[in-house]
């Protein structure tokens, strides 16, 4: 009886072990599938625009002068947007070439909000509030995050929180 008990608390202690080492990525990239079903397929070429910073002044996306362009669509209320802006802060600082533009698309969200959320998690790049744009990139969840190589052709897509080391595979590949 007294080896029953051992045996069950061991289980429950991998049990355990392995559901905070998936919880925290596991491996990381080498077992991550892209939630990309509906998105723009890898390979296609991205949707062009032109949109008005939350600050001031425009971005453009598609027009053939960014290396590589990263499309953040995020809503401010989202727990996985917030929980990913600080990989976004760091992301956009370590890739020289890199465009990243954070994009508010939902209708609970306005210019301001959007402001405020790139500022708290000190994100420089340009932010915009189109929710015009989600229907043409084809957005059904937050976040949403697109990798678009200088041709503005879709590297990488997916709906969801991924680890880092997946957006910097993309980034890499876009450069």
């Amino acid at each position: 009886m007294l080896a029953l008990a051992g045996f069950t608390a061991l289980v429950i202690v991998a049990i355990a072990a392995l559901a905070v080492f998936n919880s925290t990525g596991g491996a990381g990239a080498a077992t991550f599938t892209p939630n990309d079903e509906g998105l723009i397929p890898v390979g296609h070429k991205a949707p062009a625009f032109t949109a008005e910073r939350v600050g001031g002044g425009q971005v453009s996306v598609g027009d053939d002068e960014a290396e590589a362009t990263m499309l953040v669509f995020f809503a401010t209320w989202c727990p996985h947007c917030q929980a990913e802006a600080p990989v976004m802060s760091e992301l956009e600082s370590q890739y020289e070439g890199l465009q990243m533009v954070m994009v508010g698309i939902d209708g609970e969200d306005n210019p301001q909000k959007v402001q405020q959320f790139v500022e708290e998690y000190d994100i420089e790049s340009p932010a915009v509030y189109d929710p015009a744009l989600g229907p043409e990139y084809e957005v059904s969840g937050y976040p949403t995050t697109y990798v678009l190589d200088g041709e503005n052709r879709v590297v990488g897509a997916h709906s969801g929180e991924a680890p880092r080391e997946v957006y910097e595979g993309w980034i890499e590949e876009a450069l």
